[in-house]
């Protein structure tokens, strides 16, 4: 039998040592993968919150001021659509309110002095007129019994004298009226009519101002969807703002990870060219699973139930663009 070189041992030893110190390093290497500090890691790509610019009333288009790609400034002006038919409406109720308006004031002031005057006279003459008709009546009447005239005579001045007696009746019940001042009811109506004219009037202004479109934001157009003389509907969006201030970022959390995710938690945020970090915050998680949304090399990927989070990007000094592909880094409870 042939003796095992004194070196073996030793050798046996070291090759041990050495597999056991492999088998150290690789399980610190997987510790270190799943250490909780090392965050969750996921990609997207950085967008912007978009703004679509319509108006409630439809119409023709009869100005375009920007083109895709321009700078806006708040209240800068976009559009205009064409404007006759609805500023001659606009002009109409401005009539009508304030017809309503100055009878409202009528009502509530009462009847003026000359009013007042002007109906007693009417009534006088009235009263004068009635006595008249029934004088002729009763001459064409004894006429009438002495046949001297015929029948018709007598109906005809009949009628006149009726319809004298009417028109005293009217003037009396105007002059009444008029003394007694206008009744709390005639004084209501009159300024609900005029609240309802202020309304219409109201609203045929807030129909022009749609007529004129203007940036809600300070931004950059992303869309520009109709063209000069084209007719569009209500609510059809002609522009297409993007915020440049409110960059976002959604990455794809793997289920079992997501009970870790919470709003506030605080992001790392790289991007192909830069060396620093970004930061942004966790500001919306998703309520419901879907498979994960990018392509994947392997089933097993494509297969994985994935939860969005969305991460609002604090400003990076303009080098954070739409469109950039980003790596994210979610530190979870900080």
């Amino acid at each position: 039998m042939r003796a095992r070189p004194p070196g073996g041992a030793s050798r046996s030893a070291s090759i041990a040592f050495s597999s056991l110190g492999g088998a150290l390093i690789l399980a610190a290497a997987l510790a270190g993968c799943s250490n909780p500090d090392r965050g969750i890691r996921g990609s997207g790509t950085i967008e912007l919150d978009e703004v679509d610019i319509a108006s409630l009333v439809g119409g023709r288009v009869s100005l375009v001021t920007v083109e895709e790609g321009d700078s806006v400034r708040a209240g800068d002006t976009l559009a205009v659509l064409a404007q006759g038919e609805v500023t001659a409406g606009v002009r109409e109720q401005e009539a009508e309110a304030e017809r309503a308006r100055a009878l409202a004031r009528d009502q509530e002031l009462g009847p003026r002095p000359e009013e007042r005057r002007a109906a007693r006279a009417d009534l006088d003459t009235a009263e004068a007129a009635l006595k008249l008709a029934e004088n002729d009546l009763n001459r064409v009447r004894a006429l009438f019994v002495k046949q001297l005239i015929a029948q018709s005579d007598l109906d005809r001045a009949q009628a006149q004298r009726d319809q004298a007696a009417a028109r005293r009746d009217a003037a009396a019940e105007r002059s009444r009226l008029l003394e007694a001042g206008y009744r709390r009811q005639v004084v209501a109506a009159a300024r609900h009519a005029a609240e309802a004219a202020s309304a219409g009037l109201a609203s045929a202004r807030s129909r022009a101002h749609e007529l004129v479109l203007t940036a809600p934001i300070a931004g950059v157009v992303l869309l520009k969807n109709v063209e000069e003389g084209e007719v569009i509907g209500p609510g059809i969006p002609i522009l297409t703002l993007g915020d440049p201030a409110k960059l976002w970022l959604r990455v794809y959390v793997p289920a079992p990870q997501l009970t870790k995710v919470r709003l506030g938690d605080r992001v790392e945020v790289r991007v192909l060219g830069e060396r620093r970090a970004f930061t942004g915050r966790v500001v919306e998680i998703a309520t419901r699973a879907e498979f994960t949304p990018r392509a994947a090399l392997t089933e097993e990927e494509r297969a994985n139930i994935v939860f969005g989070v969305k991460v609002a990007l604090d400003p990076g000094g303009g080098i954070l663009k739409p469109g950039l592909p980003a790596d994210a880094r979610i530190l979870a409870g900080r």
